[in-house]
């Protein structure tokens, strides 16, 4: 596990601090840090405004995603997408198994302006969550915890940002909501890479075939069923596992995200200890509802 709390004065900073990081090996074990595929150094990022990065996962793998920079007037979006492999002769977005919906999932941002952001990252992972004003917009690449043996999910891709292409940061609607409960807007925040190849996209119980439990499943408001009576101490921290509707069933779960409530006095970048391991607390863009809360993986 490797994490960073760095700053940025512009969208482009961002995204070459976060690369610069992922293909440290001095973050990682042995053989173990991200690749850079395209394009072919860090300072080439400033001309071509996009990345593809591999992941080694277990040392096997071969794990493509990628972020690209799209400038909308003062806005700068981070658009993402998950890739089944990389071919140096096609676009961005042309990559082998690329998302095929229209609008991507985005980071929706700001040019030129200070930023603060969280990034946890292992070989399969990275989890970024960016401070804007005042709100968190977040996003999860790369492999999750399937609830399958490995033949039966043999590439278990997660794409999640907090909003999607087209989106403003200033958007307080559904549309704008993070991949841990992704909005009920004509597209979404997250995609996910089914066993046959295509992508299912997320949206809430009634209008998709994609959910994430326990945010964004009727009821909601589970976290008051095991102790109704808050106080400092009670936590209750849940994993956000992935199910779908058509088929029903659960089919995996977030690597390092975890839903938090039952707590009184949740406060955005808390650090909290939970059985011997310390996590990072965050909200749902501008959401400070007692289930709008999750936390990451922080060593």
């Amino acid at each position: 596990m490797a994490t960073y709390n760095g700053t940025a004065n512009s969208v482009l900073e961002l995204l070459k601090g976060v690369v610069a990081f992922l293909t440290d090996p001095a973050n990682f074990d042995a053989g173990k840090a991200w690749t850079l595929m395209s394009p072919v150094t860090l300072a080439n990022i400033d001309t071509l405004q996009e990345v593809i990065l591999k992941g080694a996962g277990d040392g096997a793998d071969e794990i493509y995603v990628g972020m690209k920079l799209v400038t909308t007037g003062t806005q700068i979006d981070i658009v993402l997408n998950g890739f089944a492999g990389y071919d140096a002769g096609l676009a961005w977005r042309e990559q082998p198994g690329a998302i095929t919906q229209t609008s991507l999932p985005t980071i929706p941002l700001v040019s030129n302006t200070f930023m603060t952001f969280w990034l946890s990252a292992n070989s399969s992972r990275f989890i970024l969550v960016i401070e804007l004003s005042t709100q968190y917009e977040s996003a999860y690449l790369g492999l999750m915890k399937p609830i399958a043996i490995e033949n039966q999910y043999p590439y278990p891709l997660v794409i999640g940002g907090s909003a999607y292409e087209g989106v403003l940061w200033t958007d307080t609607s559904t549309n704008h909501s993070s991949f841990i409960c992704p909005g009920a807007g004509t597209y979404t925040s997250l995609a996910i890479r089914r066993p046959d190849g295509s992508w299912r996209l997320g949206k809430n119980q009634t209008l998709g075939d994609l959910c994430v439990w326990p945010t964004n499943i009727a009821p909601v408001r589970t976290l008051t069923v095991f102790d109704d009576v808050l106080t400092l101490e009670n936590v209750i921290m849940y994993p956000l596992y992935l199910y779908e509707n058509n088929p029903i069933g659960m089919i995996g779960q977030f690597d390092g995200v975890y839903w938090i409530g039952n707590r009184e006095d949740l406060a955005t970048k808390d650090g909290v200890i939970y059985n011997g391991k310390t996590y990072k607390v965050f909200n749902n863009i501008q959401r400070r509802d007692n289930d709008s809360y999750f936390t990451i993986e922080w060593f």
